[in-house]
């Protein structure tokens, strides 16, 4: 049996297509959301919009702290594992979530797959970095999005035989999307669509640099506001402070198809999330990254992507780099989603050859 753990919104997004894949073939496999997202618009609207069943198991993990959160995701899926006895544990990028199942994966003894692997960023004051690196290191087979991920890999010593070229499940959900995409809300004629989720970002002095970063820039900013970061806004009172303007426009989260239809009508977006980077570059739109790093190189070396910090800097090469703006092509693999479950399928009926 084949069990597959997500828990926040990106996880679901980027699964859906393995899921949809096991759903076709009619393979029995179980879900386990850790519910590490857990408000509606975070969580649940992705799995009615993607069309991913209701999972079988919940573990209540919510807001916590990393150790907290992780310990209590541990728990749970432990207790899942011993009770359903599953084959292999599919996880996917480098949150908690992912942490958690591939520590208790390997401790009772279960094959773990990681969906994603070899993303690195290269910093590992990023929580996320640390995750996905630990993840790496304990799975017994890894899908490697693109071939610098797998290079990534192979520097590390992970075996060569572990490593599947698979390509991103990513673009075949924004395939998908795109035909179902919706603009949620009226919105300029022209605009950059912001996000800024990570924690290490959501912070007063990085926020106010944000926002005086979007201040500078020649069209309006629609800034989806995570509910980490609205959070700070409100107790710092910087919502208030650039409301004032009309020029940031500040909302609430949306579901994929409203990012999908925000996205395809962007003039360029800005924002710290590593999976809305790849998707603005996959539809050909300019991505400043408030962030000294990424874990998609590629999206730079194509031209689609400037890091640019946060700091009194920013503005500046943030305008320099959209002025210049001429991006090349990111190569993909067709249908990885056929690629990952080929594999699991043979694992289960044949171990690891």
């Amino acid at each position: 049996m084949i069990s597959i753990l997500l828990g926040t919104r990106p996880e679901v997004i980027k699964l859906a297509p393995v899921i949809w894949e096991l759903d076709r073939r009619k393979q029995d496999y179980l879900l386990v959301h850790s519910l590490q997202h857990y408000d509606y618009n975070m969580n649940k609207i992705f799995f009615e919009e993607l069309g991913v069943r209701e999972p079988d198991v919940f573990l209540e993990a919510g807001s916590d702290s990393d150790a907290r959160q992780t310990s209590k995701i541990m728990i749970g899926f432990e207790d899942f594992i011993k009770s359903k006895k599953p084959g292999i544990v599919v996880v996917e990028g480098d949150t908690n979530t992912v942490l958690a199942g591939s520590i208790v994966a390997k401790k009772q003894g279960v094959l773990l797959a990681h969906v994603e692997a070899g993303a690195r960023s290269f910093d590992k004051n990023m929580p996320e970095e640390v995750n996905r690196i630990a993840c790496d290191h304990l799975s017994d087979v890894l899908f490697a999005p693109n071939g610098g991920c797998m290079k990534n890999l192979l520097n590390e010593k992970v075996p060569k035989e572990n490593i599947v070229l698979s390509g991103n499940t990513q673009f075949e959900t924004l395939q998908f999307a795109l035909k179902k995409a919706i603009v949620p809300f009226e919105t300029p004629a022209e605009f950059a669509l912001v996000t800024m989720h990570r924690k290490e970002n959501a912070t007063p002095e990085k926020l106010s640099m944000l926002l005086k970063l979007l201040s500078s820039l020649e069209i309006p900013s629609i800034f989806l506001v995570h509910p980490r970061t609205r959070k700070v806004l409100l107790e710092s009172g910087l919502d208030e402070k650039y409301a004032k303007e009309k020029k940031i426009i500040l909302k609430d989260p949306v579901g994929f198809f409203g990012l999908v239809g925000l996205l395809k009508n962007a003039s360029f977006v800005v924002t710290d999330s590593g999976g809305l980077q790849k998707e603005a570059a996959f539809l050909d739109k300019a991505v400043v990254i408030p962030r000294t790093s990424t874990e998609w190189p590629e999206i730079l070396e194509s031209g689609h992507a400037s890091l640019v910090g946060l700091d009194g800097n920013s503005p500046g090469k943030a305008r320099n780099f959209l002025s210049k703006f001429k991006p090349g092509k990111v190569k993909e693999i067709d249908r990885p989603s056929k690629v990952i479950v080929d594999k699991l399928v043979s694992l289960l009926e044949g171990g690891m050859t």
